[in-house]
């Protein structure tokens, strides 16, 4: 009969080291918990997305100058369009759709003239003021005073009137979707924000003081069919809320409503 061998003997750790290893875990997991948490929903656009393609003081002319401003403008128009909008009466939670892309992108086209800045006016509202949408009043970063044409009673009136001034582009895009989201003046274009032509129609009843300014938008919309970039659909819970003007410049104080204008030195 052969020897019997000794059983082997399980080799084990103590206790306490398990428990030291499992809190460190717990700690790392903690802090890459932490970490996910305090990261922003919507982050910035990196650098080159931030600022435009910048063509010659004319503006972009070419075809390819066009494409690619446009390309841009969409990069920031579209995420505007999922931005979580306020309900309006009669229209169901899951039909919420942002502003227009098509419009947003039409609209920046046509007050910066394709982003010209042969003029000291345009230098400024593009330049200086980061200002795509000729929106009126104080903004995050100051204001700019600039001469523009205002058309009042059938006239064209020489004004001088301030315009809001950003930090960067992308906040200027943002307050664009804010004003049309929160103005009384523009409460009741919202019910119409999925058919962008009717849409633009009742926007510009108080955005613009040129009689043909609907007619404008809508003709860059449809020339260079910006409405591919449309994306309308219900939009999920995971969509950012838009965030309210913390203090709003009232309407009364600067005489006329926030309407776009012609620079007076571009007319």
């Amino acid at each position: 009969m052969p020897p019997m061998l000794p059983l082997p003997t399980e080799t084990r750790r103590p206790a306490g080291k398990y428990l030291r290893g499992s809190a460190c875990l717990a700690f790392i997991l903690l802090l890459q918990g932490i970490s996910c948490l305090s990261r922003p929903p919507n982050p910035p656009f990196s650098p080159e997305y931030e600022h435009p393609p910048l063509p010659g003081p004319q503006g972009a002319k070419m075809e390819n100058e066009r494409n690619a401003l446009i390309e841009w403008l969409a990069l920031h128009a579209t995420r505007e369009q999922d931005r979580r909008l306020p309900q309006t009466d009669g229209e169901p939670d899951s039909e919420k759709y942002g502003i227009p892309a098509s419009i947003t992108i039409a609209q920046a086209i046509l007050e910066t003239g394709w982003l010209r800045t042969n003029t000291p006016s345009s230098r400024n509202m593009i330049y200086a003021a980061k200002n795509l949408f000729g929106i009126k009043g104080v903004g995050p970063a100051g204001c700019v005073e600039i001469p523009t044409y205002e058309h009042i009673d059938g006239r064209t009136v020489l004004v001088k009137a301030k315009f809001r001034a950003y930090h960067s582009y992308a906040e200027s895009f943002e307050d664009h979707t804010n004003l049309l989201a929160n103005s009384r003046y523009y409460a009741d274009a919202l019910k119409y924000r999925g058919d962008p032509q009717r849409y633009i129609r009742e926007v510009a009843k108080n955005y613009a003081t040129d009689p043909n300014y609907a007619d404008k938008i809508w003709s860059i919309v449809t020339r260079y069919n910006l409405t591919r970039f449309d994306r309308p659909r219900k939009i999920s819970e995971r969509t950012v809320s838009v965030r309210r003007a913390s203090r709003p410049v009232p309407i009364e104080r600067r005489g006329l409503p926030p309407k776009t204008v012609i620079l007076a030195d571009s007319a």
